[in-house]
């Protein structure tokens, strides 16, 4: 089991960083969360199947976490996938993520797999997967459209990822006592987050660790990193695509 970031680039990637995601691998199986870019790719190079994906998490709306959801069901579907695969976030996303399959005519793939849609309430505690020794716990945060945050709990250890927020209570209480946060730092705009935010919300949750995703490109990832140390006294480190985190 392990839980691994396949991109951690904001709304523009560059050459190093993809658009920001993970995947938790449980007993051969996988859940991804986000699915902006190419999954697959990442996937690949991260050297974990793609078929053995049971599940991919949605925080939400904007295209950087949802565009490369069309790409990634037409190669599992010309893989010869058979089994379903669910597909859960707030309703917002469910229906953008529907409208954009359907743009492919996606139910017209001849032998197309059964997706399954697992609308998450906007409310702290919804349990996203609980199965495997793994359980995946959603919080609404605060973005500029409906978002939640995830708290993922596995054998190896307890991480929270924030998605797209402003530094927030809920996410204070989703990360509580976790070994790593894994904290968007944009920067000083709506709806996200600063590097010293992210070094807040640490500190407040009692974490282990930070480790910082969603950096935009032309920011100087050490300065990143010291100012979150300003506030957040544990180990804090700029995520990199391909890292295992736990």
């Amino acid at each position: 089991m392990g839980l691994w970031l396949l991109g951690t680039s904001g709304a523009v990637p560059d050459p190093q960083r993809d658009y920001v995601s993970l995947v938790v691998e449980y007993a051969g199986r996988l859940i991804l969360m986000e699915a902006g870019g190419s999954p697959l790719h990442r996937l690949g190079r991260t050297g974990l199947d793609p078929m053995g994906l049971e599940g991919v998490f949605l925080s939400h709306r904007h295209p950087d976490h949802l565009s490369g959801l069309p790409v990634l069901l037409m190669g599992l579907w010309l893989r010869g996938r058979a089994h379903p695969l669910w597909i859960a976030g707030p309703e917002d996303v469910m229906e953008r993520a529907r409208a954009l399959l359907e743009l492919f005519e996606w139910q017209s793939w001849h032998g197309m797999f059964p997706v399954n849609w697992r609308p998450i309430p906007l409310e702290h505690g919804a349990v996203v997967e609980a199965a495997g020794g793994i359980r995946l716990i959603a919080a609404p945060v605060s973005h500029s459209v409906p978002t939640l945050a995830l708290r993922m709990e596995l054998p190896e250890g307890v991480a929270a990822y924030s998605a797209d927020t402003a530094p927030c209570p809920e996410m204070i209480q989703l990360a509580r006592g976790a070994d790593v946060l894994i904290h968007e730092a944009t920067g000083s705009y709506p709806g996200h987050t600063p590097p010293e935010g992210a070094g807040w919300v640490a500190r407040e949750a009692g974490v282990q660790r930070l480790v910082l995703v969603h950096v935009p490109p032309e920011v100087n990832v050490e300065e990143w990193q010291a100012r979150a140390r300003t506030v957040f006294a544990g180990p804090v480190e700029i995520g990199r695509d391909g890292m295992r985190v736990l």
